[in-house]
């Protein structure tokens, strides 16, 4: 028999530690032992650690047994001391890595390099338009009779692949296809972005039914024009219920495009509500018709969107689907495309939303909208993105949002409450902002 102690200490990015210093937070420590009894393989007699969910089986009981077992494979008797930088060998003739990741053929991007490019071009896939159905009777390719007399070297590709109808077939994206063959494991079956872990009723179509915004307090004579362009955006609940659904691919969707261009959306509340003189409030609704280019950030959060959400459903045991543009018939011109609708069986109301964030840092700390509030780590009120969640649940009428940031070595998730207090303040703010600005600049441009 034997024992095993480890006394762990939570690990901190070094960006990470200047930032730590300055939270009132005790240092936390764990204590893991773990019972192995001399066997082949070795057996594991007992577990135990000090943590949350060590009276079960935690993830310091494992990293203890995976460090034993090297420490095994090594055959040393102790523990070995760590060693600072100058006493291990040196590594500069190690070259460093390009950043090239492995990923499917048909997401690799050739392009040639241009100074200050933000958006990416070049040869891409046409995967895409390949075209779904059942293969052909291998038969009638006649592969081995119309190349018998070649050479070797020759003769083209498909006559190595043995085809046969004897050969077993998988699904993938473009329907059956031969078991071993590149488009078995590069374009696997296409999974649902519907994610059912409860029994549940149906989502509940957005925004709600009963959910009723007050009419607009902001005095505006329309010209003309001004009126027919706000009878174009009237939008009848069964209407807008439907552009909701039909909009739920969001930035792969052309509606969805069109339909937010004539809008301010919750993603520019916070800008609009802090925005201050004539000539500042009509430069941002310039930026906003001309739209922004997708950004590093953007990019990642499109790329990470279906396991992001797969991860995020596990951790708080939710079901997930997808959410659309929503438009309120009270407030047409207002818009809100939360990440997704969520179920969850242990809060009253059980559907709420979720936005997902997903910055291109190490860690949570690093990202400044963060905060310490009491000890726990919260979304800044002040921040463009608790505005934006806070605009979401306005034109919704959901009570709750999770926001969540996936960073590349932990993850946050806070559930936020709608504050009707800042909804008054969006109200005020971004009708006054629409009416006298955006409306007539749109109506200039379009022109």
């Amino acid at each position: 028999m034997c024992i095993v102690f480890a006394k762990n200490q939570p690990q901190l990015h070094p960006a990470s530690w200047r930032k730590a210093l300055n939270y009132t937070q005790p240092r936390v420590y764990t204590v893991t032992k773990v019972g192995l009894r001399d066997a082949s393989p070795v057996v594991l007699t007992q577990s135990k650690c000090s943590c949350v969910a060590g009276t079960a089986l935690c993830n310091h009981t494992i990293a203890l047994l995976f460090q034993s077992a090297h420490f095994s494979q090594l055959n040393l008797s102790v523990v070995p001391p760590v060693l600072s930088c100058t006493e291990r060998e040196q590594s500069w003739h190690k070259p460093r890595t390009m950043g090239v990741k492995p990923g499917p053929i048909n997401a690799m991007v050739i392009t040639k390099p241009v100074a200050n490019r933000t958006a990416q071009g070049g040869v891409r896939s046409g995967l895409y338009r390949g075209m779904v159905g059942l293969l052909p009777d291998p038969c009638m390719f006649r592969v081995e009779e119309a190349y018998a007399e070649f050479n070797l070297e020759d003769k083209p590709l498909v006559t190595t692949m043995n085809m046969s109808p004897d050969k077993p077939l998988v699904e993938s994206a473009f329907g059956l296809v031969q078991e071993g063959s590149v488009l078995s494991y590069q374009q696997p079956v296409l999974t649902s972005r519907y994610i059912t872990l409860h029994d549940a009723p149906s989502t509940p179509p957005l925004p709600l039914e009963g959910h009723y915004l007050a009419p607009s307090k902001c005095m505006f004579v329309c010209t003309e024009e001004e009126l027919l362009h706000l009878q174009s955006l009237n939008t009848p609940l069964d209407m807008a219920q439907k552009i909701e659904e039909a909009t739920r691919e969001q930035s792969s969707c052309p509606d969805w495009h069109q339909l937010r261009r004539s809008r301010v959306t919750a993603s520019r509340f916070r800008e609009i509500c802090h925005v201050r003189g004539l000539s500042s409030a009509e430069s941002l609704a310039e930026r906003i018709i001309r739209g922004s280019r997708q950004t590093a950030e953007m990019r990642r959060g499109a790329e990470m969107e279906s396991e992001v959400t797969v991860e995020y459903s596990k951790l708080k045991n939710v079901n997930y689907s997808p959410c659309g543009l929503i438009i309120h018939s009270n407030a047409p011109w207002l818009g809100a495309s939360p990440d997704g609708v969520v179920f969850d069986p242990t809060d009253s109301p059980q559907f709420g939303l979720v936005e997902i964030k997903c910055p291109n840092v190490k860690n949570i700390f690093d990202c400044k909208y963060m905060q310490m509030d009491n000890g726990f780590l919260t979304l800044k009120k002040g921040h463009a993105y608790y505005y934006q969640v806070q605009g979401q649940l306005l034109v919704s009428g959901m009570q709750w949002c999770d926001f969540m940031v996936w960073a590349q070595e932990d993850y946050f998730v806070q559930r936020i409450y709608s504050d009707t207090s800042v909804h008054k303040v969006i109200r005020e703010k971004v009708d006054y902002f629409y009416f006298y600005t955006y409306m007539p600049k749109y109506l200039s441009m379009k022109q």
